[in-house]
């Protein structure tokens, strides 16, 4: 019955339901998937506070130790002697251990609810340990129905970080073939949330964008809204930064997962959605006509444990490079900057390197005007680390790199290599199908050619830049390059 009531989002009637079950039942191993049905409800409502707790209560109960904090030394280390655990057990033996403690499946399955719970509040840390906790468990035991998950958690934390990708695509890749061996429909959509937010920045973004709204049908269905929305916030994510549909229908998608939203109330997920909007909103227009009257959550950046601050200065940093304001590009990427130093960025990698892509630019821009030209190094240092991204996920950052060495060497006064690095990266970008990205080349290679007399090369770049802004949706930057176009028009058609 609270089943029932939590997949009709009767929320409150489910937890009075669990409630009057906990208080009937006679031992702890009875109210163990009373519990977990809780902690998911709370979830689901946005309370991850609340569902953190109910998870560590019921892991004291059954042994555990919860630390209240953990350094980011001990975390470390936790993570390295679990990689070396792994590395030692991981065999056809272990696969075919199965753990015997009634509780132990259930210790694990807590854990992932924990660390899901965490993940939005808590600092890197926590989660690092929570993981490794939970992978152990399964290293030490045998495998159950929920290691999978927790091998996709740790793969996850190693993606985060930046470090051992590669060994975080094989860990990732084993768990999704163990995952096979059991029946786990009421976990896949949290499978496969994570398994793309682990392997999707290697692969291709828009593959993960398609995977991950595959997904929300079977979560909902499966009674996991909370999760459900969570693949579809990501899938919009994945399409947002690889230009994967047209701005138009992206708004339209994200307004339909809104207009669910106010029945299944998962509130995590609709504080993503609406900054999501917002980005596609100003995107197009500026937000002059496509704007609602739902507002962005209000951000409170003195909280570093705060998650959503990865992907609210992030998307700060794609609307104002895109809209042209180039103070407020630098600012909220300096400011993600800082979390990362300070060991704070929760939201993966790969975000970090799309803004220091377009922040690399807009340096580029400052110095072309003479301005900070002391500043040069810190674009070199972007071109170093994302030559770095380029061997771990060529189709998701080439087309970035060619463009940042295109404009440095144009900047260096290096004709031939500028122009070969400009088709480098429009090809890169056409073939990746970023069609956003396309077009800000072929909008760099005309501003190129404009300052370098080349008349001709400068309009067929603006009109090549013209048709992709079109086919994006973006009116915003239709109307720039529109304007660009007026110029030739008004100087005539004798060009070099």
């Amino acid at each position: 019955m609270a089943s029932a009531a939590n997949s009709s989002c009767k929320y409150a009637d489910a937890v009075k339901i669990l409630r009057r079950i906990l208080k009937e039942a006679r031992c702890t191993e009875d109210k163990l998937p009373s519990y977990f049905l809780l902690s998911q409800i709370f979830l689901a409502q946005g309370k991850v506070a609340d569902a953190y707790g109910t998870c560590s209560s019921i892991l004291t109960q059954l042994g555990e130790t919860i630390p209240e904090t953990v350094e980011p030394e001990e975390a470390l280390a936790m993570v390295r002697e679990t990689l070396r655990k792994y590395d030692e057990v991981y065999s056809d033996d272990w696969l075919g251990k199965k753990m015997e403690d009634y509780t132990l499946p259930y210790v694990v399955r807590f854990y992932g609810q924990m660390i899901t719970s965490a993940f939005f509040f808590k600092v890197p840390h926590i989660v690092s340990c929570f993981v490794c906790k939970a992978v152990q468990l399964s290293l030490q035991n045998g495998v159950c129905q929920h290691t999978p998950l927790s091998l996709l958690q740790l793969a996850n934390i190693l993606i985060r970080s930046g470090r051992n990708a590669s060994c975080a695509h094989r860990i990732a890749k084993n768990a999704m073939a163990l995952s096979e061996r059991f029946d786990l429909t009421d976990q896949m959509a949290e499978i496969k949330l994570i398994f793309n937010n682990t392997v999707g920045p290697l692969e291709c973004f828009q593959l993960g964008a398609q995977r991950l709204r595959e997904c929300f049908d079977s979560a909902l269905s499966s009674g996991n809204a909370s999760m459900g929305f969570l693949c579809a916030a990501q899938s919009i994510s994945f399409s947002i930064l690889s230009g994967e549909k047209e701005l138009s229908p992206l708004l339209k998608e994200i307004d339909y997962y809104l207009h669910l939203l106010a029945t299944y109330k998962s509130e995590v997920s609709k504080i993503y959605m609406l900054c999501y909007r917002a980005t596609v909103s100003m995107l197009i227009d500026k937000g002059e006509a496509t704007s609602i009257e739902a507002k962005e959550y209000q951000v409170d950046d003195s909280d570093p444990g705060n998650k959503f601050l990865d992907t609210y200065y992030c998307h700060q940093v794609l609307r104002n490079f895109w809209l042209g304001y180039d103070e407020r590009c630098r600012h909220f990427a300096q400011k993600a900057f800082a979390r990362i130093r300070r060991g704070m960025y929760l939201q993966g990698m790969y975000l970090y390197h799309i803004i220091k892509f377009y922040y690399g630019l807009n340096v580029l821009d400052m110095l072309k005007k003479k301005v900070y030209a002391t500043r040069q190094k810190e674009v070199e240092d972007i071109i170093d680390s994302l030559k770095v991204a380029v061997t771990l996920a060529d189709s998701n950052f080439k087309n970035k790199l060619e463009l940042l060495q295109a404009e440095m060497h144009g900047l260096g006064a290096r004709h031939h290599e500028a122009v070969a690095l400009y088709e480098a990266s429009i090809a890169s970008a056409k073939k990746s199908r970023f069609i956003h990205e396309q077009g800000l080349a072929c909008e760099r290679a005309g501003l190129y050619h404009k300052k370098m007399g080349h008349a001709r090369d400068a309009l067929v770049h603006f009109q090549q830049a013209h048709v992709c802004y079109k086919e994006w949706g973006s009116i915003v930057k239709v109307e720039v390059i529109q304007r660009e176009l007026d110029g030739f028009n008004s100087i005539g058609n004798d060009f070099k």
